[in-house]
């Protein structure tokens, strides 16, 4: 009985470590890869009022990510919450933090310069949207109430590297405004990212 039981176990061992290895195996030769990521950015505002002056700080994001890969070349896009912030200094020397959330949509084309089984080092670069659902800018405000009409929807650039082992990626990036906060003002965001995510399949 010990010696069907001991067979039995073996069996079921060996079905689930096959089903495991065949299972791996299929996602490995899917194209399409879907996984979750987050990470800290850190951002400023490029103001052309003189008398403000910014700086960078920290914030954070968290959201979804696909991608589909082309051989060496592949395609991925982001849907993310991130919060962003920098600090704003005056000419009279207050100092305060312009904050803003954001659900931002990065779409990049990237180009793997190492591509190994468990192991990809690539660079990238594309486009982002992004649509601010909250923010808060009171020193701005204060200085000019031309600031209150900071636009919602924005769209800017992305440029990164980036290193996947196995199921996990890391990317640093960098992002560019490529259109201004506010129509009166010259005000683009710019921010750097590190980020890293999981693909579950």
């Amino acid at each position: 009985m010990k010696k069907m039981r001991t067979h039995k176990c073996l069996l079921f061992l060996s079905l689930i470590l096959s089903f495991i290895a065949l299972s791996g195996k299929a996602q490995t030769l899917s194209p399409v890869h879907f996984g979750i990521k987050g990470g800290g950015n850190f951002s400023s505002l490029s103001l052309s009022d003189t008398r403000l002056d910014s700086k960078f700080s920290g914030g954070y994001f968290a959201g979804a990510m696909v991608r589909v890969d082309l051989r060496k070349v592949y395609i991925q896009g982001d849907v993310l919450f991130a919060q962003k912030k920098s600090k704003i200094e005056t000419n009279d020397g207050r100092t305060e933090d312009a904050k803003w959330k954001s659900i931002e949509v990065p779409l990049v084309i990237g180009y793997k310069i190492v591509d190994l089984s468990l192991l990809n080092v690539r660079v990238f670069g594309g486009g982002v949207y992004s649509y601010v659902m909250d923010d808060n800018i009171s020193i701005l405000n204060n200085v000019n109430n031309s600031y209150r009409e900071f636009d919602k929807s924005n769209v800017g650039y992305q440029l990164g590297a980036g290193v996947d082992i196995s199921r996990f990626t890391i990317d640093l990036r960098y992002e560019g405004g490529l259109n201004n906060l506010s129509k009166d003002f010259k005000s683009k965001p710019n921010s750097f990212s590190l980020s890293l995510g999981y693909f579950f399949i």
